[in-house]
């Protein structure tokens, strides 16, 4: 994954692609479905758990391309539910995804896009392309970087016309008033978004953080006094060291 630096400009013909491949989504509430998954790959934030920062090979395709790869791998490892649009970021590529989202939908493929929910913007250009959303809200506790919340609640609040729901990776560092005004965030746009505590999962030895039952028992009980559905799902994906 490559943080984009503030002046860089992305191409909108192609997309910066690190991998395309069929697997078991490791996350969020669609978690054990078979999906497609296009990882792109600049974000525009380095978040400190990220575990793709590390990654830099990618190859410059076409829509047409990432059709072509989609296609072979839905004859010899599908069905699948979902292609995945993710990351990195893939509202960087918004210009891109314009091109891409309407030749996936003409050839029947539904879409799920991971974002972390800050690039407003970006959103209103393909969100009626999109058939889910899987929206981060970033903890500056736990990701080590800037407050996102007013971008959050202006993102969450044009995502809502979908399918979305809001996920938060919780470390053993979050601070509770930050955790509360996330969750604030969702119960102002709708109370009923679903939302999902993803402990963070040690890199060395994918592993949560020690205690992390008990403490994220007691969030779960911070949240659903403003929320109807709150619930823990861990990263599958890194148990099973799966894509």
């Amino acid at each position: 994954m490559l943080k984009l630096a503030p002046e860089q400009k992305i191409k909108s013909d192609t997309g910066d692609i690190s991998e395309i491949f069929s697997s078991i989504q490791g996350e969020g509430i669609l978690i054990g479905q078979k999906h497609l998954f296009v990882r792109f790959r600049s974000c525009n934030i380095a978040c400190d758990y990220c575990d793709e920062y590390d990654k830099t090979a990618s190859r410059d395709l076409s829509a047409s391309q990432v059709l072509s790869d989609l296609q072979a791998l839905e004859r010899n490892a599908g069905p699948h539910e979902y292609v995945s649009l993710t990351g990195g970021e893939p509202l960087v590529y918004s210009g891109f995804l314009k091109k891409l989202l309407p030749v996936l939908k003409e050839q029947g493929f539904r879409t799920y896009l991971e974002t972390n929910g800050i690039l407003s913007r970006q959103l209103e250009e393909v969100i009626s392309l999109c058939d889910m959303i899987a929206m981060d809200i970033k903890l500056p506790s736990v990701t080590r970087e800037r407050s996102f919340f007013l971008e959050h609640e202006e993102f969450l609040r044009i995502a809502k016309s979908k399918n979305v729901f809001v996920k938060m990776v919780i470390s053993k560092n979050v601070l509770i008033p930050e955790f509360l005004t996330g969750v604030n965030i969702i119960a102002r746009v709708d109370k009923n978004i679903p939302l999902v505590l993803q402990p963070k999962t040690d890199l060395k030895d994918n592993s949560p953080e020690a205690g992390a039952g008990e403490f994220l028992s007691s969030l779960i009980s911070l949240a659903r006094k403003e929320l109807s559905e709150v619930r823990v799902i861990a990263q599958m994906h890194q148990w099973l060291n799966i894509q």
